[in-house]
């Protein structure tokens, strides 16, 4: 079980624009050695990393068993790239490099916390929208849903054989075989709930937490993604 972390990079880790009311630019000071995202934005989707892996999350009586009648199941993030950097192979490596150089600065004071919690984004993510597929962010996102939710069902019939599905690509870690998707939230400076020519996306308005652009990705926002 995986729960689904779409995420953009401009205007959500990567702030441009004008500058804010409470807010300013990020100067180098701000930046991990190596890192072209601001060390608040990384900071924030740290922070709801951490907050979706501390969930403890109700499970049913036939998840039980005689020997764990008091099963804890954890929340699991995992990561997809749904910005318009998913299209280029040398941009996904400098997000990957990005995200080491991070990490490996703020493990220099806090080796534990802060490696645990990247401990399975640095390498790859676990998948991307289709880089094929150009539309409304909201339908792109849309797209992977569906489509890997008839995968997994694929999968699932497929259990007990000897094929596996492999990974979609150098940067991504999905493999079908191995995951059903529990729960998604999308970061994203785009508006995905009022969809053009479309209306009010209801249910996209249960997942979508929208950033400013010029200011990026904010503790508040981590927060409404557990909301």
């Amino acid at each position: 079980l995986v729960d689904v972390i779409f995420l953009d990079i401009d205007g959500v880790l990567l702030p441009f624009g004008g500058i804010q009311d409470g807010y300013k630019k990020p100067n180098a000071e701000e930046f991990a050695t190596g890192c072209i995202f601001p060390n608040r934005t990384m900071n924030a989707l740290t922070l709801l990393l951490q907050q979706i892996r501390a969930i403890s999350l109700d499970i049913t009586t036939t998840q039980r068993t005689p020997t764990n009648p008091m099963a804890i199941v954890r929340g699991n993030p995992v990561l997809v790239l749904s910005s318009t950097w998913r299209a280029r192979p040398e941009f996904i490596e400098d997000i990957l490099c990005s995200f080491r150089a991070y990490v490996d600065a703020k493990t220099k004071d806090d080796a534990s916390s802060s490696a645990k919690i990247w401990e399975n984004h640095l390498e790859c993510f676990f998948d991307i929208t289709d880089p094929n597929y150009h539309a409304t962010r909201h339908d792109e996102i849309y797209k992977w849903i569906n489509d890997n939710a008839i995968t997994a069902a694929a999968a699932t019939q497929n259990r007990g054989g000897d094929k596996q599905l492999s990974k979609t690509s150098q940067h991504s870690s999905k493999m079908s075989t191995n995951y059903k998707v529990r729960s998604w939230i999308a970061l994203d400076d785009e508006d995905l709930i009022h969809v053009e020519d479309r209306g009010v996306s209801r249910d996209a308005a249960d997942h979508a937490v929208r950033t400013i652009s010029s200011i990026g990705l904010t503790m508040e926002d981590a927060s409404a993604g557990v909301a």
